[in-house]
């Protein structure tokens, strides 16, 4: 006899997907429900779930839903990850000379960010193949991409992880780091200030997608004697331009 081997839970999760992908333009949670037969607050904490993980994506202006950039990279990491490195490659190798410091690229999976590439003014750049993971929280370019999420996403991704202590400089509280994002949502850049590594500093923003969703980011990184009250604002519009110019290029792609 065949045993049935999915849980409601899963089962309940894909009709959800199967719903939002198969429709022409975005739903509501309550016609996402209605369509899949689910009890209201059951979609409605399904949806929030998918959201925090990327498969799923919430117009916080209209409060609708539409699939997520994980469902796209789905098919083949390797290849959106390629695909992204090579759109972006030209453009952080410019900012490093322009600016003199080393760029990175990274895309973020949960509370972490993983960088894709990284090119150095001085020519010691990292394989193709990086994949060096640090803490968001901590990290320019990390915050850079969480200031784009919503509350419901950024507590999903911080139920269960702590904001973990790397110098005296680094954020530990989640209604600090809440605040935080808020202004570098804002201002459209974000900083390091000694927060993962003492001595390190740096500079973020975000890649944005066609639906403003920050899908990666990229950031300079320095010292305080480089990177400080004095420069911050002159580097931040130079990372800023070029972040925008990687945004058109996606999605014109």
């Amino acid at each position: 006899m065949t045993r049935n081997y999915l849980s409601g839970s899963i089962k309940k999760a894909l009709a959800i997907i199967e719903c939002v992908g198969k429709s022409p333009k975005p739903l509501k949670a309550s016609q996402v429900a209605s369509i899949t037969k689910l009890d209201r607050a059951t979609a409605f904490r399904i949806l929030t779930y998918l959201t925090s993980l990327g498969y799923v994506f919430k117009d916080t202006s209209n409060n609708l839903y539409s699939l997520g950039h994980k469902i796209f990279e789905f098919g083949d990491k390797s290849d959106f990850l390629k695909t992204l490195t090579t759109l972006c490659f030209e453009h952080i190798k410019n900012l490093s000379y322009e600016t003199n410091h080393i760029t990175y690229l990274a895309v973020l999976e949960g509370p972490h960010i993983v960088y894709c590439d990284k090119v150095d003014p001085l020519g010691d750049n990292a394989p193709r193949a990086f994949r060096m993971r640090l803490d968001a929280h901590s990290c320019a370019l990390g915050k850079a991409i969480l200031a784009f999420k919503s509350r419901d996403e950024l507590r999903e991704i911080y139920k269960s992880y702590t904001l973990h202590k790397h110098t005296a400089n680094t954020i530990t509280s989640l209604d600090k780091l809440y605040a935080n994002l808020d202004r570098i949502r804002k201002q459209g850049y974000s900083l390091n200030e000694a927060e993962t590594f003492d001595y390190v500093y740096g500079i973020g923003a975000p890649i944005m997608d066609s639906q403003s969703r920050a899908i990666a980011g990229i950031s300079i990184s320095g010292t305080k004697g480089s990177i400080n009250v004095k420069t911050v604002q002159e580097l931040a519009i130079k990372v800023k331009n070029t972040s925008k110019l990687i945004s058109k290029k996606l999605q014109e792609n």
